[in-house]
C-alpha cells in the first residue's frame, strides 16, 4: 500500500471519504481557498461513487456483475447507458493482458473464473477523478486506498509518497519524492493473498509486494497486479523482474519489489540491472524520518 503525504511543514487542506470499498483521501496545499477545495473534492468523490456503481463486483446488479454472470453481453454495450465507460475499461483490460503476456486477465478472476476488472479499475477510476481535480487545483495528492496520484508539490518541494513495508505493519519501506506521477502497490500487506495467477488459479506468492511508478495510474495499477501474478511462485520471480525491467525501458514505469524474505529491489531499466536496494532517499521509520 502507498500513502501520499509524509510530514512536511506548511498548511494542508484535506478531505476523506469511503468509496469503492476503501478510504479515499485528498490533500492540497493550504493556499487554495477552502470553498474551492471542497468543491473540487466533492466533484472527484462523486465521480468515484458513480464509477463504483458501474464497476463494483459486489453489487449484484452492477453492469460488471451482469457481464460476469452473462446477463449483459459485451456485444450489447453500444446500446447500454454505461457502454462507453465499460468499453473503455474492457480496452484497458485487453491492453494490460497483452502488455503482461496474459498475467493480467480480467476474465479469469475468482472461482469459478469470470470477469472482474478490479485489478485495474480502482487506479483507472482514480485517474479519472484526478483529471477532474486538475481542472480546479494546481497541486494535489489523491490517495485511493493506496493508489496515489499527485500533481505539483507542497511546501516548496515535491509530494512525498510513502510505500508501506509489507513485513512491518505500520512501517514505511520508502518515501518517494514525486510530482505529476502515479504510484500503485499490489501486495499482501493489507489484504493478504488476493492476486491469483490466471493459469493456475492459485494465489501468487512469489513476491510480497510490487509498487509501480509512472505517468498513468490506471496502467500502474494494472502493471502492479500483473507483476504479482507473474511471480506466482518463487521460481517465477526472476521472470517478473525481467518483465518489469522491459516495461521500465519501454514505457518508463519503474518499480520497487519486496520478496517474502524482505529483500527489496528497485527495477528501473536504466542500466540493465535489478539493484538489491531501496531508493537512496528512502527512510525506514514509520513516519518516513
Amino acid at each position: 500500500m502507498t500513502s501520499a503525504v509524509r510530514s512536511r511543514p506548511g498548511p494542508l487542506r484535506t478531505a476523506v471519504t469511503h468509496v469503492m470499498g476503501t478510504v479515499v483521501s485528498l490533500a492540497a496545499p493550504g493556499a487554495v481557498g477552502e470553498e474551492a477545495f471542497r468543491a473540487a473534492a466533492r466533484e472527484a468523490f462523486d465521480e468515484l461513487r458513480r464509477l463504483d456503481e458501474v464497476f463494483s463486483p459486489y453489487r449484484p446488479d452492477s453492469p460488471v456483475s451482469r457481464i460476469r454472470d452473462g446477463r449483459l453481453r459485451t456485444a450489447d454495450l453500444p446500446g447500454h447507458p454505461e457502454g462507453p465507460l465499460l468499453t473503455e475499461v474492457l480496452r484497458l483490460c485487453d491492453r494490460l493482458h497483452a502488455d503482461s503476456g496474459g498475467a493480467f486477465d480480467a476474465w479469469a478472476v475468482g472461482d469459478p473464473p469470470g470477469f472482474d476488472p478490479c485489478g485495474a479499475v480502482k487506479g483507472w477510476a482514480a485517474e479519472r477523478a484526478a483529471a477532474l481535480l486538475a481542472e480546479r487545483l494546481a497541486a494535489f495528492a489523491l490517495n485511493a486506498g493506496g493508489d496515489v496520484r499527485v500533481r505539483g508539490g507542497w511546501g516548496g518541494g515535491p509530494w512525498r509518497v510513502g510505500v508501506t513495508d509489507p513485513h512491518r505493519p505500520g512501517g514505511v519501506l520508502a518515501v518517494l519524492p514525486l510530482s505529476d506521477a502515479a504510484v500503485a502497490t499490489s501486495g499482501t500487506a493489507e489484504r493478504g493473498f488476493h492476486v491469483w495467477h490466471p493459469g493456475t488459479g492459485r494465489p501468487a506468492a512469489g513476491l510480497a509486494q510490487v509498487t509501480v511508478v509512472g505517468p498513468d495510474l490506471a496502467l500502474a495499477d494494472g502493471y502492479a497486479t500483473a507483476a504479482m501474478a507473474r511471480a506466482a511462485t518463487a521460481d517465477r520471480v526472476d521472470d517478473a523482474h525481467a518483465w518489469l525491467e522491459a516495461l521500465a525501458r519501454r514505457d518508463g514505469y519503474w518499480s520497487l519489489t519486496v520478496d517474502p524474505a524482505g529483500q527489496v529491489r528497485r527495477v528501473d531499466g536504466l542500466d540493465g540491472s535489478r539493484r538489491d536496494v531501496a531508493p537512496a532517499a528512502a527512510p525506514r521509520g514509520p513516519d518516513g524520518g
